[in-house]
């Protein structure tokens, strides 16, 4: 039994599962009903059966797998009462987690020691709860079991974000680590952010990018510039009107360079 709920045989009668229901122990956090967990080239069945399970602990809406390469039979067996998570389970791509999310937080104990690394830039847990908030959909991708996420996933990502262990000795399981930040998000008093939706994100790092070529900024450091526009929509907390105010700045700057805005808009 959850702790607070009384023990002993009068506590089991018939209204036992109305008072755990009062309690709040058997209700589903709203906040978690719009967030998935995507695991990337997952290879550990009990890694799996665990995150499965944990999925169900918190009420999280879905699974998806990116590359598995793991036993379904045996991570199903970890799984315990999560073992229909595990049967629900969706394998997909990149390019469709991106499509059916406003949100994606990739996760990394390996953290930027320079502010050039800017894919491995990252923010607390606590502050991925207050966007998670505002997001329409949002899911936690976690990378391999021994290597993690590459740097060029990371870049897919709109967020990074770490746990900190408070020792040389940053990385942790991947199943703990969906613990850990899965219950952040759960708990109750946390800021939401404003947070523009993808496409006007997406828009402002495209023209930064345009207008720093057209600038005769060298290539490597335009698609840094790039991928730090996009990363200060979300910690600028702009709403959707202020963000479309400087596109539209940014558009009409960079249109006015000729002959440049087609060349760089067809690499983007």
């Amino acid at each position: 039994l959850p702790i607070g709920v009384p023990r002993g045989p009068r506590a089991h009668g018939k209204r036992c599962v109305n008072h755990i229901k009062r309690l709040g122990c058997a209700k589903k956090d709203l906040r978690l009903e719009k967030v998935t967990v995507t695991l990337v080239g997952s290879e550990f069945p009990i890694n799996v059966g665990y995150t499965a399970r944990l999925i169900k602990n918190f009420g999280v809406r879905k699974l998806y797998l990116v590359e598995p390469n793991f036993d379904r039979r045996v991570a199903s067996v970890y799984a315990a009462h999560g073992a229909d998570v595990l049967a629900d389970a969706e394998e997909i791509d990149f390019d469709g987690l991106r499509k059916r999310h406003d949100l994606l937080i990739g996760t990394t104990a390996v953290t930027a020691i320079r502010r050039a690394n800017v894919d491995r830039l990252g923010v607390t847990p606590e502050e991925v709860a207050g966007y998670v908030s505002s997001a329409r959909s949002a899911s936690l991708v976690f990378g391999r079991d021994t290597t993690g996420l590459r740097n060029d996933e990371l870049a897919r990502c709109d967020l990074v974000t770490s746990i900190g262990t408070g020792t040389g000795y940053k990385t942790l399981n991947v199943s703990h680590s969906i613990g850990i930040l899965l219950y952040v998000l759960s708990k109750s008093g946390l800021q939401s952010r404003r947070l523009p939706n993808l496409g006007e994100r997406d828009m402002f790092a495209t023209y930064a990018y345009e207008l720093a070529i057209a600038a005769g900024m060298q290539g490597h450091r335009a698609e840094r510039l790039r991928k730090l526009a996009k990363r200060m929509t979300l910690r600028s907390q702009l709403d959707g009107k202020e963000l479309g105010l400087l596109v539209s700045l940014l558009r009409k700057a960079a249109d006015a360079i000729p002959g440049e805005t087609d060349q760089t808009r067809s690499k983007t």
